[in-house]
C-alpha cells in the first residue's frame, strides 16, 4: 500500500482541501488527519501539490489498418498517459476488424493485453447486413461490457455498411427495453450533398426524432447553435455531446492554434455566449477526438495522438488559471462527466473510498514547454509531476500497466442518481 500526503484535494467550491490518502490499486482512505495502519507503507509527501484525478477520453479512433491494434493503442497510450489521460474509450471505426459480436470483442481483448498503458474501453459498432441478428449482437455486446454502440453515417469505413435512418430507428425499436448508449457522428445525406453545420443539425434531428428512450452522445459539436440546440433538447432527451479540444483551443487562443476544421466559435456573436456555457458548466465533455489515420471526411477527421501529450494541461493551464473557470468545472469536462456518460462511474472519474487510484499529481507553481502538433514551442501554466494508474506510478517509458475494463453501470439518466447531468 502506499500514501499520500500533504495532498491538495479540489473541491466543489474553488478551495482546496489539505488531504492524506491511503490506498494500494482502489482509494482505502482519505482524511485531513493523519492515518495510522498495521500495513507495510510506501509514504510519498506531495508538499502540497494538487491531487487530480485522471483525465478520461471518452472516444478515440487510432485503430485502423496500418498498424495491429495493440501497437495502435500503445502508441496512443504511451502519448497519452504522459500527459495524464489515464483512461480511453476506443471507438475505432476506421479498423478493418470492427468489433460487430462479443468473439470480435474478445479476440480484441486478447490482441492486446499485457500491451495497454492505459485503462481502456470499448465503443462497437452494426453490421447491418447481418440482418436480422445485429440487433441481439449489439444487445449481447452491451450486456458485456461496451461503452455503446458507435453510428456514422456516411461511414467513413468500408468495412462498415452504412445504415440508413430508417434502419438506425429499426435497431433502436429493437433494443428499446435496454439502456444501450449510442453514438452518432455524421450529418443529414438524404438532404445534403456535403456536412456543415445546417445538415449535421439535420441529422441530429433525424436521429432523436427516431430515438426512444436510450442515451445519445454526439462525438464532436464545433457550432455554437448547434451545441445550444443539443442543450435545449437534453432537458427533454438523454443526449450529450463532447467538444474538441482543438476547437476550444482555436477559439480562445486563434492567433496560436489554428482551425483544422470549420467552427463558428469566433464570431463575435457566438464567443462571449459560448465562454458563458463554459462557465456555466454547459459544455459537458471535452474529448482530443484522436487519431493518426488520415481522413478526407471532415466530420470523421481526428487530431494527432500527440495532443494528449499536453491537452490536460493546456485545459488547466488555460481555462483554470488564466481564465478563472472553475477547477472542478474543468474536472467535469475531462474526467467525471465522461466516466458517468461511458457507465464506468464512480470506478473511474473521481477521487473518492472505493475508485480506481488514478491520479495526477500536478504542479500549479511551475510551467511547461511542449511541441503543440503543428510543430510550434507552447509554454504553459502548471504541470504534471507524476501519473498514477490503479495505483503504480506510471509513464511512457514504464511496463504497460493498462487494461481491458467493461463498462459496469447504466449511464441512463432515468436509472442513475450520479447523472452525467
Amino acid at each position: 500500500m502506499k500514501l499520500f500526503i500533504n495532498a491538495s484535494l479540489p473541491t466543489s467550491s474553488n478551495a482546496l482541501k489539505r488531504v492524506n490518502i491511503l490506498f494500494g490499486e482502489e482509494i482505502i482512505k482519505i482524511s485531513s488527519d493523519e492515518i495510522i495502519t498495521e500495513e507495510e507503507l510506501e509514504i510519498i509527501d506531495l508538499r502540497g501539490k494538487i491531487l487530480l484525478p485522471g483525465a478520461i477520453e471518452i472516444h478515440s479512433h487510432s485503430v485502423g489498418e496500418d498498424k495491429s491494434p495493440a501497437d495502435a493503442l500503445a502508441e496512443l497510450g504511451r502519448h497519452a498517459i504522459k500527459g495524464g489521460w489515464t483512461t480511453i474509450a476506443e471507438m475505432s471505426f476506421f479498423s478493418k476488424t470492427p468489433i460487430f459480436s462479443l468473439s470480435d470483442l474478445r479476440n480484441l481483448e486478447k490482441k492486446v493485453a499485457g500491451k495497454l498503458f492505459t485503462d481502456t474501453a470499448f465503443w462497437a459498432h452494426v453490421d447491418v447486413t447481418d440482418y436480422p441478428y445485429y440487433a441481439e449482437s449489439a444487445q449481447e455486446l452491451w450486456a458485456k461490457g461496451v461503452v455503446g454502440i458507435s453510428l456514422a453515417k456516411p461511414s467513413p469505413n468500408p468495412n462498415i455498411e452504412e445504415m440508413s435512418f430508417d434502419e438506425i430507428m429499426d435497431l433502436f425499436m429493437d433494443i428499446y427495453e435496454s439502456d444501450t448508449t449510442f453514438s452518432f457522428q455524421g450529418w443529414d445525406t438524404d438532404n445534403h450533398k456535403e456536412y456543415g453545420f445546417e445538415a449535421h443539425q439535420s441529422g441530429l434531428k433525424k436521429i432523436l426524432r427516431r430515438m426512444q428512450e436510450n442515451p445519445i452522445h454526439v462525438p464532436r459539436v464545433s457550432s455554437y447553435q448547434n451545441i445550444d440546440f443539443i442543450n435545449g433538447i437534453s432537458r427533454r432527451s438523454d443526449i450529450s455531446f463532447a467538444m474538441d479540444i482543438s476547437d476550444l483551443m482555436h477559439f480562445l487562443q486563434p492567433d496560436s492554434f489554428p482551425a483544422p476544421w470549420r467552427t463558428d466559435f469566433n464570431d463575435i456573436e457566438h464567443f462571449p455566449l459560448l465562454f458563458e456555457l463554459l462557465k456555466k458548466n454547459k459544455i459537458y465533455l471535452i474529448s482530443n477526438n484522436a487519431s493518426n489515420i488520415a481522413c478526407k471526411e471532415e466530420v470523421f477527421a481526428g487530431n494527432p495522438t500527440q495532443i494528449m501529450e499536453y491537452s490536460y494541461l493546456w485545459v488547466l493551464s488555460q481555462l483554470w488559471k488564466e481564465r478563472k473557470i472553475p477547477l472542478a468545472t474543468c474536472i467535469k469536462m475531462t474526467s467525471e462527466n465522461p466516466a458517468k456518460r461511458l457507465g464506468l462511474y464512480p470506478q473511474k472519474g473521481r477521487i473518492d473510498v472505493g475508485s480506481d487510484a488514478d491520479f495526477v499529481v500536478y504542479d500549479p507553481n511551475q510551467n511547461t514547454s511542449a511541441t503543440d502538433i503543428y510543430g510550434k514551442e507552447i509554454t504553459l501554466t502548471g504541470a504534471i509531476e507524476s501519473v498514477w494508474l490503479r495505483g503504480n506510478k506510471v509513464d511512457a517509458e514504464s511496463e504497460p500497466r493498462g487494461k481491458y475494463i467493461p463498462r459496469h453501470t447504466s449511464p441512463k439518466r432515468r436509472h442513475n442518481k450520479r447523472s452525467w447531468m
